[in-house]
C-alpha cells in the first residue's frame, strides 16, 4: 500500500508537491549547510590574491561556496595578482576590501583602458546586496548625439560619434543611446576644463559599495564560537555539534518579549542616541519601517527616501516631534544635481508649521515677458551661471492661495527653467525669509530643516505600553507586547503570524484539492460553489471545514463518488496534515525533511494528528470576529475528519 500511494503521489502531484515541499522547507528551522567539522573549518580560510585578503561574506579560491554569499566569489588572476568580481554577467575588478565595514572599492573592468573601447552599457548592481555610498551618484554617457547641437561636456568616439556626459539627462535629450557609470559626487564634468582624460582617470579610481548583510547578527555568531556562512541566500551561523556533524542556522526568531524589548529600547546613530520606529539599523529590522533604514556614517544619522538624502537633526518622541533636513542643502543653496522627489507622509507626516520652498534652477531670460508681481513670495536666488543659466525661489505651497497674485509668474518659471526642486523647510523660517529676504536666511531656513510628527499609530503603542514594528510578513505597522504583537495597542485583536502561515500552506492544499474536484466533475451545481471559494486569498479553519465537508456530498465526506480515486484522497489528506506538523510556532515540533518525505510515502493511518494550533483570542469580544469561537469549537473536528 505504501508503494501504491507513492506512485499515486508522483502521478497525479508531482508539480504541486513540488511547491509544497517548497514552503515546508521555508518553514523548517534548521538548515544543513555542512557536514563535518572540517568543512566548518574551511570558512576560517582566507581568500588573498596580492593585496587583497578576504572572509565573510565573500568566497573563492581556498574558501568553499558555502562560506560566502553566491554572487560574491571572487577570483584570483595569478599573472598580476589582481582580484576579480562578476556582477550582473559583468566582470569588475576590485581595489580594495575592508572587511571592518563591509566595503569594497570596484571599477568596471573595461573603463580600465581606453574610454572609446569600453563597453558602452549600464550594469545594475544587484540593490538587495549592493549599496552604492553616498559620496557617489551616477553619470549618464549619452552617445550618437545630434552633431548640430551644442553640447557642454563632450568629445567623439569612433562608431559612437558625438558623446556628451553629464550628471542631468534631460540635457542630453538630442542622443540616440545612454549608460550610466559611477563618479564621486566631487566630479563635476559640466566644468570648463573637462576632458576625456579627466573622465577616464575619475573612471579608473573606481567607486565604492556596501555589502548588504545583517552585521549585527553575524557578531553574536563569531562571538558564540560559530561561523558566518549562506545557505543560499539565507544568512547562517554555523557551529560544531559533534567531532563529525555541523549543524547551520538562521537568524533565531525572537520571542515576543524579546521583540518588546528590543523595539522598546532607542538606539544610537551617528550624533543621535534617542532613536526608535521608523527608523532602523542593520539588527533592528523588526523594529522599523523597510523606507527608514539609517545610515551612520561620517557623525551623522543619514537616511534615503526616493533617492534624495534626509539627515536626522532631532528626534524627540516626548514632544512627538522629529526634524529632518535635506542633506544636499546643509550648507549648499546650489547643489550639482538635485532631485526633484515628494516626500511620502504615509508614515511620518508634516508637523502644520512646515511649508514647502520651491528652487527653480537653468531659468533662461523670460524679463521680455515678465508680468507684474508681488515680489513677497519670489526672488532670484544667485545661482547664476552663464551656461546654465539664473535661478530662482518661491517661499511657499505652489497651491498656497498667497500666490494666487503671481500664478503667471509660476507657468513663466515652469516654461523657461529646467529644473524645479521642491523642498520641505520650517514656516517659521520661511516667513522670515519673506521679511528678510537674503541668502543667510534662506540658508538658514534649509539648514533648520522642518518637522514632522512621530507616527500616530506608534504613539498609541507607546501609551498603551507597546513597542512600535513592523511586521515583514504582513507589511503592516505592528505593535509588540509582552504577550505577542497586536495591530495597533496592547490588548487589542491580536496578530497571529502563525495564523497566517498556516493559512498561506492550506490555501495551497485546499486550491489543489479543488482543482482535483474540478477536473473529475462536470456538476455544474458543485462548479459554482467552488469558483465562490478559489478566490478567498485566506481561509480559516472554520471555512476549511466548510471546504472539507463540500468535498462530497454523498458517502461521509469520501471523494471517490465524484470520480477521484482513493490514491489521490489520501494524498492530499496526507499533504494537509504535513503542511499542519510544519507550521507548528514550536520548532521542536516542526519535522525534519527526511521525516517529511517519510510521511508523505508512508501510510496515512500512521500519520498523527498535530497538536491544536494556538488560536491566539483577545480577552474583548470583537463584533466584527464572531467567527472566532466556531473556528476554535472546530478545529479538532476539522483535523479529526482528514483522517477518518
Amino acid at each position: 500500500k505504501s508503494n501504491m500511494n507513492s506512485r499515486a503521489l508522483i502521478r497525479f502531484s508531482k508539480p504541486t508537491l513540488c511547491l509544497v515541499i517548497f514552503f515546508l522547507c521555508f518553514l523548517l528551522y534548521y538548515l544543513p549547510c555542512a557536514s563535518s567539522q572540517k568543512e566548518l573549518g574551511w570558512c576560517e580560510a582566507l581568500f588573498q590574491c596580492g593585496n587583497i585578503t578576504a572572509s565573510f561574506p565573500f568566497w573563492g579560491g581556498n574558501r568553499p561556496q558555502n562560506c560566502g554569499l553566491p554572487l560574491l566569489e571572487l577570483h584570483c588572476n595569478n599573472n598580476n595578482n589582481s582580484t576579480t568580481l562578476i556582477i550582473s554577467d559583468r566582470e569588475y575588478s576590485v581595489f580594495k576590501v575592508d572587511q571592518t565595514s563591509y566595503t569594497l572599492t570596484l571599477t568596471r573592468t573595461d573603463l580600465l583602458g581606453s574610454f572609446c573601447s569600453a563597453k558602452f552599457s549600464t550594469t545594475t548592481l544587484p540593490p538587495d546586496i549592493f549599496e552604492l555610498l553616498p559620496t557617489y551618484k551616477n553619470l549618464t554617457v549619452s552617445y550618437l548625439c545630434d552633431p548640430l547641437n551644442l553640447y557642454l561636456s563632450n568629445f567623439t568616439c569612433l562608431d559612437k560619434g558625438i558623446v556628451s556626459v553629464s550628471p542631468r539627462p534631460e540635457k542630453q535629450s538630442l542622443c540616440n543611446q545612454s549608460f550610466t557609470v559611477n563618479v564621486p559626487m566631487s566630479f563635476f564634468p559640466e566644468e570648463r576644463e573637462f576632458s576625456l582624460e579627466q573622465l577616464e582617470s575619475v573612471l579608473r579610481k573606481g567607486f565604492e559599495v556596501k555589502v548588504k548583510i545583517d552585521e549585527i547578527s553575524c557578531q553574536g555568531c563569531s562571538s558564540s564560537g560559530g561561523i558566518c556562512s549562506f545557505n543560499g541566500t539565507t544568512q547562517v551561523c554555523c557551529k560544531t555539534t559533534s567531532p563529525s556533524g555541523v549543524i547551520c542556522v538562521p537568524k533565531r526568531q525572537l520571542s515576543a518579549g524579546e521583540l518588546h524589548g528590543l523595539c522598546s529600547q532607542a538606539f544610537i546613530c551617528g550624533n543621535q542616541n534617542n532613536l526608535l520606529y521608523p527608523f532602523w539599523i542593520p539588527g533592528r529590522e523588526e523594529c522599523g519601517h523597510p523606507d527608514f533604514k539609517l545610515n551612520c556614517i561620517e557623525g551623522f544619522a543619514e537616511l534615503n527616501i526616493a533617492s534624495v538624502k534626509f539627515r536626522v537633526l532631532e528626534a524627540n518622541y516626548t514632544s512627538h516631534i522629529i526634524r529632518l533636513a535635506r542633506t544636499d542643502y546643509i550648507g549648499h543653496l546650489c547643489p550639482q544635481d538635485p532631485s526633484n522627489a515628494p516626500f511620502d507622509e504615509n508614515v511620518l507626516r508634516f508637523s502644520p508649521d512646515t511649508d514647502l520652498l520651491t528652487i527653480y534652477y537653468g531659468c533662461r531670460d523670460f524679463s521680455f515677458s515678465t508680468p507684474v508681481y508681488d515680489p513677497t513670495y519670489f526672488k532670484e536666488l544667485g545661482c547664476d551661471d552663464d551656461l546654465n543659466g539664473r535661478s530662482y525661489y518661491v517661499t511657499r505651497n505652489l497651491s498656497s492661495p498667497l500666490l494666487d497674485g503671481v500664478r503667471d509668474l509660476l507657468k513663466i518659471l515652469r516654461v523657461f527653467c529646467t529644473r524645479n526642486v521642491t523642498i520641505p523647510a520650517s514656516g517659521p523660517a520661511l516667513n522670515t525669509l519673506q521679511r528678510f529676504q537674503t541668502s543667510d536666511n534662506l540658508k538658514k531656513a534649509l539648514e533648520q530643516g522642518f518637522k514632522v510628527g512621530v507616527n500616530r499609530e506608534c504613539s498609541i503603542c507607546t501609551d498603551s505600553g507597546g513597542a512600535c514594528g513592523y511586521s515583514q510578513a504582513t507589511r503592516e505597522f505592528v505593535c509588540y507586547c509582552n504577550n505577542g504583537p497586536y495591530d495597533h495597542t496592547c490588548g487589542s485583536r491580536k496578530r497571529s503570524h502563525g495564523s497566517s502561515v498556516l493559512a498561506g500552506v492550506l490555501v495551497l492544499l485546499v486550491i489543489f484539492t479543488l482543482f482535483l474536484r474540478w477536473r473529475k466533475t462536470s456538476d455544474d451545481h458543485r462548479q459554482h460553489n467552488l469558483k465562490t471559494l478559489i478566490p478567498l486569498k485566506h481561509y480559516s479553519y472554520a471555512q476549511v471545514k466548510r471546504i472539507i465537508k463540500s468535498f462530497a456530498e454523498g458517502d461521509n465526506g469520501r471523494l471517490v463518488g465524484d470520480g477521484i480515486s482513493n490514491e489521490e484522497e489520501e494524498i492530499a489528506k496526507k499533504m494537509t496534515l504535513v503542511g499542519l506538523w510544519c507550521i507548528q510556532s514550536s520548532p521542536s515540533d516542526r519535522p525534519p525533511m527526511n521525516r517529511v518525505v517519510e510521511m508523505m510515502e508512508g501510510s496515512l493511518d500512521d500519520l498523527e494528528v498535530p497538536p491544536r494550533p494556538v488560536l491566539q483570542i483577545p480577552v474583548a469580544p470583537f463584533p466584527e470576529s464572531s467567527w472566532i469561537s466556531e473556528e476554535s469549537s472546530s478545529t479538532s473536528e476539522v483535523l479529526a475528519s482528514s483522517t477518518n
